[in-house]
């Protein structure tokens, strides 16, 4: 008897020795960057299986060597941010596209290949729009003769009832069900986070939503309710919306599509407003509403004008109704959110919009590289905008970025006319090498130094204890990395123009 509980024993410290080692050694991934940005996307395609590497085992080697010049290490110990999310977003044109020639299952099967951790590429955090954006409704005008575009909003008059059902004709908030539905089936809840481009005309100076001058004073309290309204509408349709931004690029009205101009202070009035209906601060509007209310949501270089309205929340003893700062990265440079982070670190900053091709960047904000650097500067999330286009990309699409050329080519197309078939373009795997691995609730950690020959890294560990570390070669050469994690040392090649991740 006691021979027989002693040969368990030691089976059983075999095994979790082999357990050990096995958790211990990495897996590698890679995906190559092919064709960036080229229009030809939308035109002829290039067959998936031309694309050099996607999501594609690396080999790993153990290593001796703790003092090479390629050597990045580390740190779990050093902690920082906590990751929101990695998604993209499901406005009108890129439902249109999931939805067009499908059945409901080949659409659930295309959300799928974005939301599944395991066969897709792991999103979970959506942007979408409160009523009409720049890729939105131009499938058909609405019905005021002075509208051909087709833009909208949930309420067009004062006079006329609140009302999402253009969205529910559009089958908008019929995709967010199954996004929904595909994130619980696939254990990656999804997050929505929703955005205006516009309010209703009538509340804007010249009663337009395009061109139409800033929102009036007297409507702050009206388009808080409009909020309101749009929240309480769409978790009844089961479509819980988890944070807002409220007003999409805040200093730019568009000349071909809605937009608004608001002040810092306007803004700053405008989110006091909204706080107080969702939180029923003075009067009774309605049940409490949990949703986090961030700013700005517009480029790096109005950082500072974010850190002058946390300082101008902190002084009021407003502090708490703000909840983060959101960014676009159309003009400046990332490190402004580190900027907004030091100056305020109680509060997240959110990178919110853009789009990115390839692996490098020469113009700091347009590769993939731009992505590590936006994490290394403390944006909890990454979000990309428009997901999906049909390779007519005028098709419900009446802003002005609806020629191929001019619009970039998105993670996935549709295939023109009748067909069903859609097809990915580099750009998905190269999201998946961050959004498949970096899991909701995972930590930034140390990694050191930053740049290795124009090569760039960021590291997590996530919430069940892996280290996932992400590193880019924009060479055109192959490049040699090793990381050191734990005192051990593990080596990998990656393949030019390309982005590797590394697990442990």
């Amino acid at each position: 008897m006691h021979r027989l509980l002693l040969f368990i024993a030691v089976a059983g410290f075999l095994v979790s020795c082999g357990n050990t080692s096995n958790h211990s050694a990495p897996q590698a991934v890679v995906s190559t960057e092919w064709h960036p940005n080229d229009k030809q996307w939308y035109s002829e395609p290039w067959p998936e299986e031309a694309v050099p590497r996607r999501l594609e085992n690396l080999p790993v080697q153990a290593v001796s060597r703790t003092d090479a010049e390629d050597l990045i290490v580390l740190d779990p110990e050093q902690q920082y941010q906590r990751v929101l999310g990695i998604g993209a977003s499901l406005e009108h044109s890129t439902v249109y596209a999931i939805r067009k020639n499908k059945t409901r299952a080949e659409q659930k099967a295309l959300l799928a290949a974005l939301i599944d951790p395991v066969n897709g590429i792991g999103l979970n955090l959506f942007r979408i729009s409160i009523g009409t954006s720049d890729f939105s409704d131009g499938t058909y005008a609405e019905t005021s003769p002075d509208n051909e575009k087709g833009w909208y909003s949930f309420q067009d008059t004062p006079e006329s009832a609140f009302s999402i059902q253009r969205n529910i004709e559009l089958g908008i908030t019929d995709t967010l069900q199954m996004a929904i539905e595909t994130g619980n089936e696939t254990h990656n809840p999804v997050r929505l986070v929703a955005s205006p481009w516009s309010p209703p005309r009538w509340m804007r100076e010249r009663n337009d939503m395009v061109q139409g001058g800033t929102l009036k004073p007297e409507f702050y309290e009206a388009y808080a309710q409009y909020l309101r309204e749009f929240i309480e509408a769409y978790a009844a349709e089961g479509i819980p919306v988890y944070a807002l931004t409220l007003q999409n690029e805040r200093q730019f009205e568009p000349p071909a599509y809605p937009g608004m101009v608001l002040s810092w202070q306007q803004e700053r009035d405008l989110l006091i407003a909204v706080y107080h209906n969702f939180h029923n601060v003075n009067q009774h509007h309605g049940a409490e509403l949990n949703v986090k209310l961030w700013t700005l949501d517009h480029n790096f270089d109005y950082w500072q004008q974010a850190v002058t309205q946390l300082d101008d929340f902190l002084e009021k003893g407003l502090y708490h109704y703000i909840d983060g700062t959101a960014f676009h990265h159309y003009a400046g440079d990332s490190s402004a959110m580190a900027s907004v982070h030091q100056a305020h670190p109680q509060k997240d900053v959110i990178f919110t919009e853009g789009s990115v091709w390839g692996v490098g960047d020469d113009n700091l904000n347009r590769g993939f590289q731009s992505v590590i650097r936006h994490f290394r500067h403390w944006s909890t999330a990454y979000i990309s905008w428009v997901t999906m286009l049909p390779q007519n990309v005028d098709e419900a699409n009446q802003g002005p970025y609806n020629k191929p050329g001019v619009v970039g080519p998105t993670m996935l197309i549709q295939e023109k006319g009748d067909s069903n078939n859609w097809y990915k373009t580099p750009e998905y795997w190269l999201t998946g090498q961050f959004s498949k691995f970096i899991r909701r609730g995972a930590v930034r950690i140390g990694s050191s130094p930053e740049t290795i020959n124009h090569m760039e890294n960021v590291a997590f560990q996530n919430p069940d204890g892996s280290v996932v570390a992400i590193a880019t070669n924009p060479n055109d050469t192959e490049q040699t990395l090793s990381f050191a994690l734990h005192e051990k040392v593990w080596q990998i090649i990656v393949p030019a123009n390309s982005i590797a991740t590394v697990k442990w």
